[in-house]
């Protein structure tokens, strides 16, 4: 059976850009569209390729000045309203470190340190207003964030600590989307091995709410989450306990949680999800054989999936979807050969 996707789009094969990578690779959309995929070079440095104007990929990679000995991880990239590309990376200093384009879709800035105390990769999310958040675990094991003073402003607020225990897991990366209220959520790994989230009350705020928990009590949770949202803007958590995967969805007017449901199959990495064009979230699990597999919600907003169906490769580190400027999804990862291969849907 061949596998799922859009109806009216099949899964082509692989294609690579080459390059040595470390970690996975991160993938923002500039002003016009055109993708830009970020990774970490063997030399601690940022290196990025990008889509040119005729949506062909560039042919090399471009090491970005000043970034020499600076990555320790994976980076993270988003657009923000403005049209500017930001980058975050955590360093070997224990630094999170910040870079922005310049000018719309062309040159860039210098890096720069934002926080410090980081033991873990950083995640980042557009508040409501289109504000930057960037969060990350502390070497204090608790959460942190720092704030964006004002859209498209380099400026930044000093690192607020939002409390919160990961123990031993403080190494894992959170992950922060933002809901269909304008509200940030964010969600971590605990230190009891669960899946814990924490909230704005209000768009924009700086006051969060409590901690709830998303996953069951004792989830014997591995790796870090992800978190997507639906077509209806409702937040959907994926993690993985064993060699399951699992999802949990807010109650219809972001009131609380659904009982979390597991994916079919085996999986050895945290799924990753991504909303098609149809308004089905797609969902790509690595499963034991480290080939890469998609399963989908049957209609959208649904807790239910299909069967996962094998597409192919073999990744040593997780996939990262995105979508093109059509939006047709494609799946940037880490190859065995540490260069930079991606699935993309077609049309049949």
């Amino acid at each position: 059976m061949a596998p799922s996707t859009t109806p009216g789009f099949v899964w082509a094969q692989p294609f690579g850009l080459g390059g040595g990578t470390v970690g996975n690779p991160a993938v923002a959309p500039n002003a016009d569209d055109r993708l830009q995929i970020f990774v970490r070079g063997g030399g601690k440095d940022l290196h990025s390729v990008w889509q040119e104007e005729d949506w062909e990929w560039s042919p090399g990679w471009y090491v970005h000045p000043k970034t020499s000995g600076t990555v320790d991880g994976s980076p993270v990239a988003l657009r923000s309203p403005n049209g500017h590309i930001h980058v975050f990376w955590r360093g070997p200093d224990h630094a999170i470190w910040h870079l922005r384009q310049q000018v719309i879709n062309g040159a860039w800035g210098t890096p720069a340190k934002i926080a410090s105390g980081a033991a873990s990769d950083p995640a980042a999310a557009l508040n409501a207003d289109g504000r930057i958040s960037v969060f990350y675990n502390g070497t204090d094991r608790a959460l942190w964030h720092v704030d964006q003073t004002r859209v498209g402003h380099a400026g930044w607020n000093p690192p607020d600590s939002l409390g919160g225990n990961t123990g031993p897991h403080s190494n894992l990366a959170p992950s922060a989307v933002r809901n269909g209220e304008g509200r940030l959520e964010v969600f971590v790994h605990g230190a009891a091995d669960e899946v814990w989230g924490i909230a704005q009350k209000a768009a924009d705020s700086t006051s969060w709410g409590a901690y709830f928990i998303v996953s069951a009590r004792k989830a014997h949770v591995v790796g870090s989450p992800f978190a997507v949202t639906d077509a209806d803007q409702r937040i959907r958590v994926f993690w993985r306990a064993g060699t399951t995967g699992y999802h949990a969805a807010h109650q219809p007017g972001f009131t609380g949680w659904k009982v979390p449901q597991p994916l079919s199959g085996k999986v050895v990495e945290t799924p990753r999800a991504i909303l098609a064009q149809d308004g089905r979230l797609e969902v790509f699990v690595i499963a034991d054989d480290r080939g890469l597999y998609v399963t989908e919600q049957q209609k959208p907003n649904e807790d239910a999936f299909t069967q996962a169906h094998r597409i192919g490769g073999n990744l040593p580190g997780l996939p990262v979807p995105a979508r093109f400027h059509d939006n047709r999804v494609v799946v940037p990862h880490r190859g065995s050969d540490d260069g930079v291969w991606a699935f993309q849907q077609t049309r049949e």
